[in-house]
């Protein structure tokens, strides 16, 4: 499996810090937030981001977006620029989430079927893929995947959603592993599950979510993917970018080094 750093986990910080100290760290990805990407766009170009992710020999695999709102809104130029970005410095996937937001199941479902549909058309012409990120259980996540019927659609799971919403192992398990497209990984306070908030994310280890067996069901599945580190806290992004990306990945070694598998 590949070590990632996702841009939330340094939040207040650039693309061209999450890039350099990444790479210095050892993570061999950075996945990259829309919204400091459209930040970046305004001084530079979609060439000075390749050439920067060049320079230090870091990947790109992933454009993320943290918008609630992200698949309700019309896709307009605005997304085809971000896509061609994506595109053109060789990220596969946009990762992009979704949640009941106060709908019935059904009704959500079918909101996100046409939905998905739509940006899966679309994101087809630029070689790319949608990993999906559900704010519930894995099963519905599933069925909105399985529903949509598209081979360049599948599951982001997010282990801090996994264990707030699920928690089942055999969920895990059941999941087909070419529909496992990106993972979000962290570990989180031992909170009830109704509390846990974002903001109860820490780094891999220093938590109560069995990662280990996380790791071990996806190395049994054959996922050789990224391990994308993201975690919003706010203790941590008063930190030095250096030391955070340093933590985020030497803890993520550890945890990889206790279940046996190798993250490179």
């Amino acid at each position: 499996m590949i070590p990632c750093l996702n841009g939330a986990t340094t939040m207040p910080y650039d693309i061209g810090s999450d890039i350099l100290y990444s790479s210095l760290a050892g993570f061999h990805g950075v996945e990259i937030l829309i919204e400091k990407l459209e930040n970046f766009l305004e001084k530079y170009s979609k060439e000075d981001l390749k050439r920067f992710l060049g320079e230090v020999n870091i990947s790109a695999p992933s454009i993320c977006c943290l918008k609630k709102s992200f698949l309700l809104q019309k896709f307009d130029e605005k997304t085809r620029e971000i896509l061609e970005v994506g595109r053109f410095i060789g990220s596969k996937y946009l990762a992009i989430r979704g949640g009941l937001y106060g709908k019935s199941f059904h009704q959500a479902k079918d909101m996100y079927v046409s939905r998905l549909r739509e940006l899966s058309s679309i994101i087809d012409g630029y070689d790319m893929n949608i990993a999906f990120e559900w704010i519930g259980e894995m099963n519905q996540a599933m069925d909105i995947v399985n529903t949509v019927n598209r081979e360049n659609v599948g599951l982001l799971i997010d282990t801090f959603y996994w264990y707030k919403y699920d928690e089942s192992l055999d969920s895990l398990r059941k999941i087909p592993s070419d529909k496992i497209f990106f993972i979000h990984i962290c570990d989180c306070e031992d909170l009830p599950r109704e509390k846990l908030e974002d903001k109860h994310r820490v780094y891999c280890g220093l938590g109560v979510i069995p990662l280990i067996d996380i790791l071990k069901i996806l190395d049994e599945k054959g996922y050789r993917g990224y391990l994308s580190v993201e975690i919003f806290r706010e203790e941590y992004w008063r930190e030095d970018p250096q030391l955070i990306t340093i933590n985020a990945y030497d803890m993520l070694i550890g945890v990889g080094l206790e279940a046996g598998i190798r993250i490179i």
